[in-house]
């Protein structure tokens, strides 16, 4: 009793402390001295604030429907076709999420811009001398910054959807053609509606992600939420108005959240499997062509253009490439990525173990407090964990002066310690995750046995629980690795002075148009 007792303690005051930065930032954005006289903010709310929201929704709403069309035709065709190479397509199409958004966004600029190869080629072919002369796309738009995006985020509706259409039956298909219906109206009338929970989520998660984005906005100069809290605290040096900010950020993403949950309750539907179970046909010649050209051009566009430029570039400037500096600041990346991954599954193992020997459903919403930091975007994170730390660093040198000793300076906002924590809040859901999912496998007579034989809680989780949860574990310790590895927006406000992590090594050199000079860090990214 003792030991749980203590368990429960321990990560409850855990889970709070994961959401006092939260706190932390609502108290900054309307308790603070510097907020009831924040002119920054009045002058951003009656100037540009507006046009800052409305670009951002802009970009949600493009990006969503660009994903969809990237998304739903092929997460279809790998379900119900089955041809020679589907396993190979069915994963390739996943590639493009290793391509951050800031690099692809890059890498088309550079080729579709006035300056590039391809509008060059077509005005000595035809002659033209000015812009004037023609219609060309603007890459650096709303537009242009939408399909980056959806190239980068199509992958999560993609996977979504893939495995809602495989677990269908065909029963209502069946049905549907006693009726008469044919292919196309199984599809949208039946097929699609069943997958809607699955493509509620997919869609969540790329409006989160593209809410939040900082990298392919800022490269496009386009002034959104994310860009506006950047300014608001790197140039114009208002923390409460980046913390108001922040807020009205947080609440869009809250939005999307609670509206996702209530679509998905609007629409629970039960799929009775027997033996109609979901039987994939072979497609004919036509409908074949279709799917490789489809899926093929999607794959190129989002994963080898991008991936072959960076290895073009790579190659082009290897020696310059090669230098100590890339080198440290991989280890300072994947130092930190495997601190943050560390302590991301300890967490959720003590989580998880104690929602398993006391299920209470106070227990499962400390899960859910914790997890909360998903949720949030990496400059909401940042701005939120900048404001406890700064006011722990000004209370610290305080208390030194008072005592007559040496003032430390920034050791808790101003260090890598700032970073290590937005890492920790930001993705321990990621790990909680992977370790509840594998806990939910563990039947429970297995500890009604060892109870029995008066099996104490620890030697019950470490003898029992640990051993078959290993596996799970270890995904989770490598999911956060590979996430912290990636993480731009919080790296770029937290990181220390003269430390960068790969992201920000590589997104350097791509806001200043020099890519090529950060195309190892690039590939670096990629490869993990």
């Amino acid at each position: 009793m003792r030991s749980i007792n203590f368990l429960s303690l321990t990560s409850g005051a855990i889970a709070l402390l994961i959401f006092a930065p939260v706190l932390a930032l609502m108290y900054e954005s309307f308790f603070s001295a510097s907020a009831l006289n924040d002119d920054t903010f009045q002058n951003l709310a009656q100037s540009v604030l507006w046009d800052y929201i409305a670009n951002s929704l802009q970009i949600v709403f493009g990006t969503l429907i660009f994903a969809c069309l990237f998304a739903i035709a092929p997460a279809w065709w790998c379900a119900r076709y089955e041809f020679k190479g589907r396993r190979f397509l069915q994963w390739a199409m996943v590639f493009p999420l290793a391509i951050p958004a800031y690099i692809s966004a890059y890498v088309y600029t550079e080729a579709l811009d006035y300056a590039g190869p391809i509008q060059t080629s077509l005005r000595a072919t035809f002659s033209w001398s000015s812009p004037n002369d023609y219609w060309f796309f603007d890459i650096r738009s709303i537009t242009g910054a939408s399909l980056m995006l959806a190239l980068a985020l199509y992958p999560y509706i993609y996977l979504l959807l893939r495995n809602g259409f495989a677990n269908q039956s065909d029963h209502l298909e069946h049905a549907g053609r006693l009726l008469g219906a044919n292919d196309r109206r199984i599809f949208f009338k039946i097929r699609l509606p069943l997958a809607r929970p699955a493509l509620a989520i997919g869609c969540t998660l790329v409006a989160m992600e593209s809410l939040a984005d900082f990298g392919t906005v800022h490269l496009f100069a386009i002034s959104t939420l994310t860009t506006a809290i950047y300014d608001s605290w790197l140039v114009y040096g208002s923390l409460s108005t980046a913390a108001k900010i922040s807020c009205l950020l947080l609440l869009f993403v809250l939005s999307l959240t609670w509206l996702e949950r209530k679509q998905r309750e609007a629409q629970k539907h039960y799929d009775l499997k027997g033996s109609h179970s979901l039987t994939r046909k072979a497609p004919n010649p036509r409908q074949l062509t279709i799917i490789w050209l489809v899926c093929l051009s999607i794959i190129t566009l989002g994963f080898i253009i991008p991936l072959m430029t960076l290895i073009g570039y790579n190659l082009d400037y290897l020696t310059e490439n090669f230098n100590p500096a890339l080198w440290q600041h991989a280890q300072h990346t994947f130092a930190l990525a495997a601190g943050a991954g560390l302590i991301c599954t300890v967490l959720a193992l003590l989580f998880n173990a104690n929602q398993r020997f006391n299920p209470k459903k106070l227990h499962a919403g400390q899960q859910n407090l914790a997890s909360i930091g998903y949720a949030i975007p990496g400059t909401v994170l940042a701005i939120a964990i900048l404001i406890p730390l700064g006011a722990m660093d000004l209370g610290l040198n305080a208390l030194l002066e008072s005592w007559n000793m040496d003032t430390v300076g920034l050791v808790f906002s101003g260090s890598s310690f700032a970073l290590l924590m937005a890492f920790v809040i930001r993705f321990t859901a990621i790990a909680n995750g992977s370790v509840h999912s594998a806990y939910e496998h563990i039947p429970p007579n297995l500890d009604l046995a060892a109870r029995s034989l008066n099996t104490r809680s620890w030697p019950l989780f470490k003898n029992i629980h640990l051993p078959l949860i290993t596996p799970a574990t270890i995904s989770a310790l490598l999911l956060v690795f590979i996430e912290c590895v990636k993480e731009l927006p919080a790296a770029i406000l937290l990181r220390p002075f003269d430390f960068e992590t790969l992201s920000t090594y590589v997104y350097q050199f791509a806001s200043d148009e020099q890519l090529e000079h950060g195309a190892l860090a690039a590939l670096l990214i990629i490869a993990v």
